[in-house]
This record gives C-alpha cells, sequence and structure tokens, in this order.
C-alpha cells in the first residue's frame, strides 16, 4: 500500500540535484520527508483526502539552496539598518564621514556607531582614529571594510579594546601604529578587529537582528547554511547560545550547521560535537584562517604581488602548527575548514590535507579549502586527488575584475576563482556567499557563475575569466548538493530523493529556459522545509 502524501508539488521542470537531467511528474512528501519524485501517471495513487497539491506548470523545482559559507548572525547585526550603517558606493572621505555623523545623530540610543562596507581605496590618506573622533566623539565607533579584513575604529573603541602602545599585535592580526607606536585606529584581520567589533556587536538587538535574516533568506530560498566562524567577534558561546534559543522558541525555521574555531585542544568543538545535534542546529567541523586577503597584502601568494614586489603576504599561520591543528582534528573525526585564498596558502593548506592523509589514511571527512580566488596549475588536481572539497563564493569573482589582475599580474589571470576546473577535474564544489560579504540571495551567484559577469550591470560583456564560467546544472548542484557535502549533511539533504528531507524550493519559472540575463531576476515562489511552507510569495502557483 502506497503513502498517503501531505503535499505533492507537479512541474515539468524538476532538478533532483542527483545529476544534471531534468525529469517531469512530482515531488512526494509525507510529513517532513520525500517519499519519491515520480512520473506523472504515478500522481494519483499517492493522494488523499487532505493532501496538497502545488501545480508548478513549468515552473524549476530543485532542492532548497544551501549557502555553505555564512558568518549569520553576524550578517544579521550587519543587515540591521538601525543599528549598521552601511558605506558601500560612498568611496570620498568627506561624504564618508558626514554620513556616519548623520547616522550617529540619528541614532542617540545606540550605544556603539557600527558600519560596515569601508571602501577607502580612493582617500587621499588612510583613514585615522583622529578623523572617525570627529565625526563621532562620545561613543565608541566601528567599521568594517567591504571585506571585513579591515576594521576602523575611534579612540573610544580603541580604549574599551585596551589596544595602546603597550598592547602587542595579536597572531595573525595587524594594530596598525604611528611612529611613536600608538595605534592608528586601523586594525588588519580577524585576531586584531575581533575584539572591537564583538563589544559593538554584542550591543545590538540579537533577536531583531537575527530574525531578520532567517526572513530574508527563506525569501531567496535559502533552507540550510553554513556558520562558519569568525562570529564579528561575538563569542563562540555566545554565538551558539542565540541559536539554540531561536531553536528552542521555534523560530529557526532553516537548518544551521556550525563549524567552531578550530585551535589546540578543541576544547569548544569536543564539547559542542556531543551536544549540538539536531537537524536544525548541528556541529559540523571546525574552521581557521590560514591567509588574509589580496587587496590588503595579506593574501599568502607563491610569489611577490604585481602590484607590490616586496611581498608574497604571509600565512596567517605556519605550516607546523596548522598540520598539528589539522592532524587533532583529523583524528577527532572533526571535518575541516581552511580559509586559504592566495595560491601559496592554498598549497600549503592542501600539504597539510596531504599529510594527515599520508599519516593516518583517508577518512569519511569532508575536508574544505575556502575561497580560492587564484590556484596554481598543479594544485588543481590534487583537490579530487585528496579528496578536499572546494567551497567557493561565486559572486566574489566579480567583485573587482579591474583591480585583481594588477595586484596578482595577468599570468596569473587563467586560474583566478578556477571553478570551472575544479570541477573537471573531479571535484565536488559547494557555493556560498560569504554573507554579510555580500548578500543571501543565491541567484546572483549563480549568474557570476554561468555569465562571469556582474549581476548589477551585467559586465564585463564578455566576462572575467570566461574559460572559467560553468552551467546552470553545475551551478545549482554545487548550491544544494555540494553545500551538503561540505557540511556532511548529504545523506539528509542536497538532493530530491526518497528518504531525505522535504527541503524545496520552487521557483517563479524555468530557469533553463530563460534568457541567462534573467536569471538575476528569478524568485522564489515557495520555500518548504521539512515538507513545510516557510515562505510564500504574494502571487504563488495555484492550488
Amino acid at each position: 500500500m502506497r503513502t498517503t502524501a501531505d503535499l505533492i508539488i507537479k512541474s515539468s521542470c524538476i532538478f533532483t540535484a542527483q545529476t544534471h537531467d531534468l525529469v517531469e511528474g512530482a515531488v512526494i512528501v509525507a510529513g517532513k520527508e520525500i517519499v519519491g519524485v515520480v512520473t506523472s501517471a504515478d500522481i494519483q495513487s499517492y493522494l488523499g483526502e487532505g493532501t496538497r497539491v502545488i501545480e508548478c506548470g513549468d515552473r524549476l523545482v530543485c532542492p532548497g539552496f544551501n549557502d555553505a559559507h555564512t558568518h549569520f548572525i553576524q550578517n544579521g547585526v550587519m543587515k540591521d539598518a538601525s543599528y549598521t550603517l552601511s558605506l558601500e558606493g560612498i568611496s570620498g572621505r568627506s561624504e564618508a564621514l558626514a554620513e556616519i555623523k548623520r547616522f550617529a545623530d540619528a541614532h542617540p540610543d545606540n550605544a556603539w556607531i557600527v558600519g560596515c562596507d569601508l571602501d577607502a581605496s580612493a582617500w587621499d590618506e588612510q583613514p585615522t582614529k583622529q578623523m572617525l573622533d570627529e565625526a563621532v566623539p562620545n561613543r565608541p565607533a566601528y567599521f568594517a571594510s567591504w571585506d571585513m579584513h579591515v576594521g576602523w575604529m575611534n579612540s573610544r573603541a580603541l580604549e574599551a579594546a585596551g589596544y595602546t602602545a603597550e598592547k602587542p599585535d595579536p597572531e595573525g592580526g595587524v594594530i596598525c601604529r604611528d611612529k611613536n607606536g600608538n595605534p592608528t585606529g586601523i586594525c588588519k584581520e580577524p585576531p586584531a578587529n575581533d575584539p572591537v567589533w564583538g563589544l559593538a556587536n554584542m550591543a545590538a538587538d540579537m533577536d531583531r537582528a537575527l530574525g531578520n535574516v532567517i526572513r530574508e533568506a527563506l525569501s531567496f530560498g535559502v533552507t540550510a547554511t553554513g556558520c562558519v566562524w569568525p562570529y564579528g567577534g561575538i563569542p563562540e558561546d555566545d554565538t551558539i547560545r542565540v541559536l539554540r534559543e531561536f531553536e528552542a522558541a521555534g523560530k529557526l525555521p532553516l537548518r544551521v550547521s556550525c563549524f567552531l574555531k578550530m585551535e589546540p585542544g578543541l576544547e569548544n568543538p569536543r564539547r559542542y560535537a556531543r551536544t549540538l545535534a539536531s537537524e536544525r542546529l548541528r556541529f559540523a567541523g571546525v574552521k581557521q584562517i590560514t591567509d588574509g586577503v589580496c587587496e590588503a597584502h595579506t593574501g599568502y601568494l607563491t610569489e611577490p604581488y604585481a602590484d607590490d614586489p616586496s611581498t608574497c603576504g604571509e600565512p596567517a599561520i605556519g605550516r607546523e602548527d596548522l598540520l598539528a591543528m589539522v592532524e587533532e582534528a583529523d583524528a577527532c573525526g572533526f571535518s575541516v575548514r581552511l580559509h586559504a585564498i592566495g595560491n601559496g596558502a592554498v598549497k600549503q593548506a592542501l600539504d597539510c590535507f596531504e599529510e594527515v592523509r599520508r599519516r593516518h589514511g583517508p577518512k569519511a571527512l569532508r575536508h574544505t579549502i575556502e575561497h580560492i580566488e587564484t590556484c596554481c596549475h598543479e594544485d588543481i588536481g590534487r583537490f579530487a586527488r585528496l579528496g578536499v572539497m572546494p567551497s567557493m563564493q561565486p559572486i566574489h569573482a566579480v567583485l573587482n575584475v579591474d583591480g585583481y589582475p594588477r595586484l596578482l599580474g595577468e599570468k596569473w589571470r587563467p586560474l583566478m576563482w578556477p571553478t570551472r576546473s575544479l570541477i573537471e577535474s573531479g571535484a565536488i564544489v559547494a557555493f556560498g556567499t560569504d554573507a554579510p560579504v555580500w548578500n543571501l540571495n543565491p541567484m546572483e551567484g549563480i549568474y557570476a557563475a554561468v555569465t562571469r559577469r556582474q549581476p548589477w550591470d551585467g559586465l564585463p560583456e564578455d566576462g572575467f575569466v570566461p574559460e572559467q564560467c560553468i552551467t546552470l546544472a553545475q551551478a545549482i548542484q554545487a548550491y544544494t548538493y555540494g553545500s551538503a557535502c561540505a557540511e556532511g549533511f548529504e545523506d539528509r539533504i542536497g538532493t530530491l530523493e526518497a528518504g531525505k528531507l522535504a527541503d524545496i524550493v520552487v521557483m517563479d519559472r524555468n530557469l533553463f529556459a530563460i534568457p541567462v540575463e534573467d536569471l538575476r531576476e528569478a524568485r522564489p515562489l515557495y520555500t518548504i522545509v521539512d515538507g513545510t511552507v516557510v515562505y510564500e510569495a504574494e502571487a504563488p502557483c495555484p492550488q
């Protein structure tokens, strides 16, 4: 006797993500699981008196999108317009300072003045604490750069964090100083920024911030995310506490896989691996940052920067220390994710994974390298051979199309964000956004992956490194099945097949039958988690 369905989603365009093919029929859901994807001829046998049927026509039905790499709570705080000021699009110093003063005056009750998207590349001099003191004299203020690797703070913020001439630079971070050794107000990399940013972010309204970002995610069809360290300075225990409170209150209608900070001893990961284990909120592994970003010349390269031959950048962690941490995590059965942007950092990460594999053999873990903005040719095939996953953010590939080749040199252009090369080598690629570096809308990343063009203007016309374009099917698979693999969750989510959790998205059109430029306008009609509709557009499909 066949199961009576609670929900049937009918479409002539179903993408299961098991393959790159489209099928016609229906997704059958009973309870919170998928019974199967069946042909049109078999639908009738699953109908019952209480079955809800969604008629999708030729609109795309696919697994829920899974953003493999977010700083989820931090994203919520940064997108809270009443608490965090975005400086996006403001490139001049006087304009930025005027906007900061206006925001501070308009929000007298905010304990901190906090902002993001700082871009001082066109300023006639670097930002200083004195500049920010003029705009915000009586409260601590902190502003993050667009890539979140540079922080600008005023005197009160420096005082709150205890940053003085005597304070040494934290390992992996830089407190920029004047000729007398006093902090200038600029810090580089999370170890230096997080103590300040964390104080600022903890003063935010967490209920409002996290609630807003959850609603935004569901409206984009995002049903799961990898929430990775760092957390914008918010302590790890507080991050987990807030997420647990949301889950306990029934306010977590999507899945969060947590990747905690990897450091010697693994105290927190060992503790949370035992206690954070639901299908909504789970421990999934550990993460560490091994270099910075190329725009700040802190991304670690195999040879000097083209625009500054004096430096190759530096690894944030030495090879032996990194190897010891990876080996310890591997022995504990923890999947490891390593931030590696420069090709030197990518090579070092692969070397460490390879050495641990040589010493202890392969394991059923999903070790992953994050970002991979550039890669040496000889390292492309090592991902698949070592079972290491590339976790990439396709939107990042088009955020600096003019500046990036000048930074690294034209010789490296063919392997900048080498998505296609990695897929063709046999690697399983995961996609995400690195939110709040970019918004949670997967369609903008999918458009960038397929065209290598900027979603806001469709440029460059021929695409940035167009030989690295991938197909639409590959992009959706990376955003669903690939991300589930990176989270070690592919046994429960990531594809539409019998026994998987019913996390499903119904799009407003057939993405495979429209001009590629129209991908940018596509939106979900329904977002479904555990077989329950958790988001419904104003003009959904007929019932």
